[in-house]
Parts: C-alpha cells; sequence; structure tokens
C-alpha cells in the first residue's frame, strides 16, 4: 500500500514538473500569430499583464463578502501552510474525504446538487479559464520581450492559484481536497492542454473566449481591494446567423444570454444568471465552503473581443450595481473608470491606469 501511494505521488509531482517542461520546451518554438493577446490599447486588453492577472484572479474570492477587503488582513501564513501541507502530501485528505467522493465531486461531473457539484467552477475557471490566463500571458511576456514566456507564464498562473486557495481556505486546519483538486487536476491541467495548438485554436476562432476580468483598485481611506474578479466571456456564433452569439459570463457569476455583432468591430452582450454571492466555511476541519446565491444582470460593449464598458446588477447589499468603463473606450486615453453603488446609495469610484500594471486608486466606503 505504501509503495502504490509513493508511485502515485511521484505521479502527482510528475505531473505538475510536466506543466513546467512543456512549456520550456514550447518557448523554443518559433513565435506565430497570437491567439489571444493582440496587444490592443483599448478596452480590457489595454489593462491585460501579470499584476492585473495576479490581483484579479489571486483575489478573486474576496468577492464574497465574508470578511476585509484590506490584503493586511489576510490570514496568508496560516492558511497558505494549510493550504500547502495538503497540496505536499494530497493522498490523507483524498482518503479522509474518500475516494469516490473526491472524484464525483470535485473531478467528474457526477454530481449535480448545489452542494455537491464542485467540479463546475473547476471546469470553467481553472481548466479553460486558467488555461486560456496561460496562452494569453505567454502572449503578453512575449510581446514584451520577457524569456521563457511560457514558464513566466505558468508560473504567474499557480502563483494566483496558490493564492486563491489560500484565502479560501478560511482558517481551515486539516483537510482541504477543494485545493488538491484545483490545482493538480485543473490548474496544471489547463496548462497543459492550452500548451497544445487545437485548444487555442478553437477558443479563439470557433468559440470566442475572453478574458473580461474587472478592474482592482486600492481605495481610500480603507485601503481595501474593491472591484477585483476573475471574469470570461464566451460567444459561440450560431451558424445559420454569425452575428448573433450564444454569450455566457463567467467568474464567481455566471450569466446566460445572447451577444449581437452589430459592425465589423462592435458587439452588445445581455446576460441573466445568478453570482455566489456569498462562500461560507461550514467546517474548520475541512475546507468546504457553502455558497449563498443572488441573483444578477449583466450588459457589455466589446470591440473586438476587448471589453469597452460593463453595466451589473446583482442582488447584494453592497455591489448592487457595478459599472465599468475601461481604458481608451470612448476617446480617454490611458485611463479606466469604475464605480459601485450599494442599496443605500454609498457608493466607491475609481480610476484606473493601463499597462504596464492594470491597476487604480478609488474613493469612499461601502459600510458592513
Amino acid at each position: 500500500m505504501n509503495g502504490s501511494l509513493r508511485a502515485a505521488r511521484l505521479a502527482l509531482t510528475a505531473l505538475a514538473l510536466c506543466s513546467f517542461s512543456s512549456a520550456a520546451r514550447a518557448d523554443d518554438e518559433p513565435a506565430q500569430e497570437p491567439y489571444f493577446y493582440k496587444g490592443r490599447d483599448y478596452g480590457s486588453e489595454a489593462l491585460y499583464g501579470p499584476i492585473w492577472v495576479f490581483l484579479n484572479r489571486g483575489f478573486d474570492v474576496l468577492q464574497d463578502r465574508t470578511g476585509s477587503r484590506n490584503l493586511v488582513d489576510q490570514e496568508y501564513i496560516h492558511n497558505g501552510a494549510n493550504v500547502g501541507r495538503n497540496i505536499l502530501n494530497p493522498f490523507p485528505a483524498i482518503k479522509a474525504r474518500g475516494y469516490g467522493v473526491f472524484f464525483r465531486q470535485e473531478i467528474f461531473p457526477l454530481s449535480w446538487t448545489a452542494d455537491t457539484a464542485r467540479w463546475v467552477p473547476n471546469y470553467s475557471l481553472h481548466l479553460i479559464g486558467g488555461g486560456q490566463t496561460y496562452s494569453e500571458l505567454s502572449e503578453w511576456y512575449r510581446a514584451n520581450g520577457v524569456p521563457l514566456p511560457r514558464v513566466f507564464a505558468a508560473t504567474t498562473v499557480m502563483a494566483s492559484a496558490f493564492m486563491n486557495e489560500t484565502l479560501e481556505n478560511k482558517g481551515v486546519v486539516g483537510w482541504n481536497t477543494d485545493a488538491i483538486a484545483d490545482i493538480y487536476f485543473f490548474d496544471i491541467g489547463g496548462i497543459i492542454l492550452f500548451s497544445f495548438d487545437w485548444p487555442n485554436w478553437l477558443f479563439s476562432h470557433e468559440i470566442l473566449l475572453a478574458d473580461w476580468s474587472l478592474q482592482p483598485s486600492f481605495t481610500y481611506p480603507t485601503f481595501e481591494l474593491h472591484n477585483e474578479g476573475n471574469y470570461y466571456a464566451v460567444k459561440w456564433p450560431l451558424p445559420f446567423y454569425r452575428d448573433v452569439r450564444l454569450f455566457m459570463y463567467m467568474g464567481l457569476g455566471t450569466l446566460f444570454g445572447l451577444s449581437y455583432k452589430f459592425d465589423s468591430q462592435y458587439s452588445l452582450s445581455l446576460g441573466g444568471g445568478t453570482m455566489a454571492s456569498r462562500l461560507i466555511a461550514s467546517s474548520r476541519t475541512n475546507a468546504d465552503n457553502t455558497v449563498q446565491f443572488a441573483p444578477m444582470a449583466g450588459v457589455f460593449l466589446d470591440r473586438n473581443n476587448s471589453l469597452l464598458a460593463s453595466l451589473k446588477v446583482t442582488g447584494v447589499q453592497d455591489y448592487f450595481v457595478n459599472f465599468n468603463v475601461y481604458p481608451n473606450a470612448f476617446q480617454v486615453p490611458q485611463l479606466g473608470f469604475w464605480s459601485v453603488v450599494d442599496r443605500g446609495g454609498h457608493f466607491i469610484t475609481g480610476v484606473v491606469f493601463s499597462q504596464p500594471f492594470g491597476v487604480g486608486f478609488g474613493i469612499g466606503n461601502l459600510p458592513e
């Protein structure tokens, strides 16, 4: 038994090393036309870069409204250590959860209730979204003259993933199979998958996938991180009328609707759905989070799949209305703007600077 566990542990370690070795090999290949990062100076792509990705992806869970948004207040050491222990020695945690439960709820799409379908964000945000992020970051690093761009991209994605799992740990001391599934099977899996050409071609030509994350900003006077969040747009052109596309907006919230391309560059998209408004820790010995949902609707304007502006209305107290205008959307050079209003009329508004940082500052406060 011990020998089989050692062999399995070596297999998982080899899987992690494979993602970086495949990235290193790909860096030896000649540069080709980018699939996702086109170097556009307008919209969400004008913000794109490793810092923007890390803040939106690594601190995405701060949207769950169950704790402080101040980065100083986060329990990095305690939570990071627990995640690290589970990642370095995953089999006791999987055994404690039960191998059948682990694979049924977190790996394969075999559980469908709100409390057990933990695999859903694993495929959408970690495998497909994380893979696309790895690919686009590789193109960004290459366009900016960084050596070994795929290695740097894989490192950025994995650092963001570890930060996200650290914040999701929420004080747990014990098993965290969620982090094991996310990192070993889906974050690393996404890197490996998008190291091949066909997924990149599929999600840039047939099914249009784009990073529509928010505009992260540090706010005065509380120095909290607001307006951060990792989101993707998916458009699937209808075969009989390709200017109309099925539309999905996915992240901590998921919207479904339609997108209409009304000229050669611009599209308007509308969707309705729900947002995971709270992730509440249901155990102190296992990283199980109970999810509460709220209704959400949104309208989005993009140019060549680079998001220019968005308006979202969500049935929560704080981020009741969230409005974003991205850099160079309407002849405002290098600056993006955003505002959020709660149900009581309190608001925060901010300004965001385009590359190389893609980060901004805001003023205001939302009372708890």
